[in-house]
Parts: C-alpha cells; structure tokens; sequence
C-alpha cells in the first residue's frame, strides 16, 4: 500500500466522520445540553470554575488509567474469544492475534462508535481481525457479537446488584424517583438481555432454515456468523470470559467513582457502579458517543441521588471527558496505525484478500 492509497483512506475517514448526519447528530446534542442549561437546570458557571479549579489532578488521572486498564481486559477476553471461533471453524490458532493487538483494535472499534451513527465501529472491528486470522468476516463479526451478548449479561447483573445496593444498604430507597430510575435501567438491560438470548435460541433452532432463503455468497459469511457467535457462548472458556468481563466493567465503575473523588464528592460506590453502567447503556444508541442523551441521563441519575446541579453537570463533563472525548482523541491513534500496518500473517489468500488495511474497509 503507498501513501496515496494512505492519503485516499484518510480522507475516506474525514468524510465519513464530518458528514452531513454526524455533525447534525452533534449539533442536536449541543441544542440538548444547552436546553438543559438554559431551562432546567440551576447552573451557575462560576461554581463549574470553581469546580474544575479545584480538581486533584491526581485522581483524575487515576481516573483515566483506570478505564484504559479495561482495555487490556476486553483484549484478553476477545483474545480468548477469537480464539474458539479459530479452532471451532477448522482454522490454524496460530494465527489469533495478540492481546496487544486485540485492545488496539477494540479502541479504534470505539473511536468509530464515537465519530459516526450506527455503531460502525462494531462492524470495523469484525473486519479488522478478520484479515488478521483464518476468519472471515462473519466469523469476525460473531466474535464481536459474542462479546456484545456477554456484555449485557454482565451488565444486567451489575445493574441489579448496584441497585439494590444502593436503594437498601446505602439508604436510597426512599427517593422514589432514583427508585423509578433504578428499575426502569434494570427493565431496559433485561429487555435487551431477553431479546438477544430470544434472537441466540432463534439462530440455533432457525439457522439452518434462514442460511437457505440467503444469496450463496452473504449464506457463507451468515453461517460464520452464527457459528462463531454460537460457539464462543459456551464451553469452559466462558466462566473465564465473564470474569474477564467483569473486570473490564469494573474499571469503568472505578473511572466514575474517582472522577468524583477528584471532584471532592462524596459519592457511594453504588451510585458511582450506576452511574456508570447507565452511561455504558445510553452509549449504546446509534448515534456519535451517544452525545447528548448520555449527558441529559447521567445527569439525571445524579440528580436523583442528591448532587446539586452544578456539581452533576461537572461530574459529567469531566467523565465524558474521559469516556468519550479521550476515546475520539487516543483511539484514532491506533486506527491509523493499523491503517498502515500490514497484517503480518500475509492472509492475501485467505478471506481478508485484498482489504489489507483500514484505509479500505468499506462496511
């Protein structure tokens, strides 16, 4: 690959990420936050300088350390995944990719997810270690998607044990309205849990049947799909996998919690576990970083625990800071990194030929 074809993905990117959609979607969540400011909240801008002046830097950074740790936890997860799907699908295990490469690519997935709608991101990340192992881009997706399903499961199970923990042991259970909240979030994640395991149940009895109203050639990728989603969902592995997820999750609970220890807040570790897993669902919407509707969640949430308006509204401006604006910032470092770097495992003759780099992926 020369520089042009460098030049020419680049720009592809650019285009892609200041479209006409993505800068409306953006403009629509500056008009949210702005409402919100203007109309219902009691924001006073001299208390949010007072607010970030005081900041100790040093739990801050603590924050952010924090949440890229998780990182390395959902590379050796995927890693694992990827890892089935390979041996599952008849391929050579030789050629799953590194831990290291598995979390540059999970950033660079989440930079996308943070720059353009529909989560295309997820779509990238499929393709990416597809040209890097024996998988196509199927069987790629449905490591991805194996990943997504054990995702909510675990959150499901956070937000639960986060709710109860917080509206029965530390106190909260007589605000009706954080009572509201908590079973509404608890509702939406069992909601989604259910309609993936309704959607897994479906593939396994159905797959067969809908692989053949499928064209030959979308019929090979869908059969990937499916067994490499199917396969990586049970076995010994997944009790590992769920713990590794976990841990992943946790180091997102902890970059709330310290975000609002550097703010000075005193702040149950319940709530921060809330918090952060509410941000994690509301991020999930189809639009850039869910910019917009995880602000005006968030600080509801923090509304509702008792945090005056000022200091809700900071908290999360400062989290943000972190969970989204470092992502578009830090993750398009690896993007075009592996945008340039050819995989070393020459997979020219397998099913990544010729998509041998990022600047031609074309979801």
């Amino acid at each position: 690959m020369n520089n042009g074809d460098r030049h020419i993905g680049l720009e592809e990117l650019r285009r892609r990420t200041l479209s006409a959609p993505t800068i409306v979607g953006l403009l629509i969540g500056v008009v949210i936050i702005f409402l919100l400011l203007r109309q219902f909240l009691n924001f006073e801008w001299d208390d949010f300088a007072n607010n970030i002046s005081r900041l100790n830097l040093r739990l801050y950074a603590l924050a952010a350390v924090c949440y890229y740790i998780s990182f390395w936890f959902r590379g050796i997860r995927w890693r694992s995944i990827t890892s089935i799907a390979i041996s599952k699908s008849g391929g050579d295990s030789q050629t799953t990719p590194g831990t290291l490469t598995l979390a540059g690519l999970i950033l660079a997935g989440w930079f996308l997810n943070s720059v353009m709608f529909f989560r295309l991101g997820d779509a990238y990340r499929g393709w990416a270690v597809s040209i890097r192992s024996s998988l196509n881009f199927g069987g790629g997706l449905g490591t991805v998607f194996a990943e997504r399903v054990q995702d909510m499961g675990i959150v499901l199970v956070l937000v639960v044990v986060a709710g109860v923990w917080a509206l029965i042991v530390d106190g909260f259970a007589a605000s009706g309205p954080l009572v509201d909240a908590a079973i509404g979030i608890a509702i939406f994640a069992a909601g989604f849990v259910v309609a993936l395991a309704v959607l897994l149940v479906t593939m396994r009895a159905l797959g067969a049947r809908i692989a053949q109203l499928l064209p030959a050639p979308i019929r090979s990728e869908y059969n990937s799909f499916q067994s490499a989603t199917l396969d990586t969902l049970k076995g010994q592995q997944l009790p590992w996998q769920s713990v590794l997820g976990t841990l992943g999750w946790a180091c997102e609970v902890g970059r709330f919690y310290f975000v609002a220890q550097a703010l000075g807040l005193d702040m149950a570790l319940s709530i921060a576990m809330f918090a952060a897993l509410a941000n994690a669902i509301l991020s999930t919407a189809p639009i850039p970083g869910g910019f917009g509707l995880v602000e005006t969640g968030l600080i509801g949430i923090l509304l509702l625990t008792g945090v005056n308006d000022t200091d809700a509204f900071t908290l999360t401006v400062l989290d943000r800071a972190i969970s989204w604006v470092s992502v578009v910032i830090l993750g398009s470092v690896p993007f075009i990194y592996f945008a340039i770097k050819r995989p070393r495992n020459g997979t020219e003759s397998g099913p990544g030929a010729d998509r041998d780099s990022a600047d031609n992926w074309r979801p």
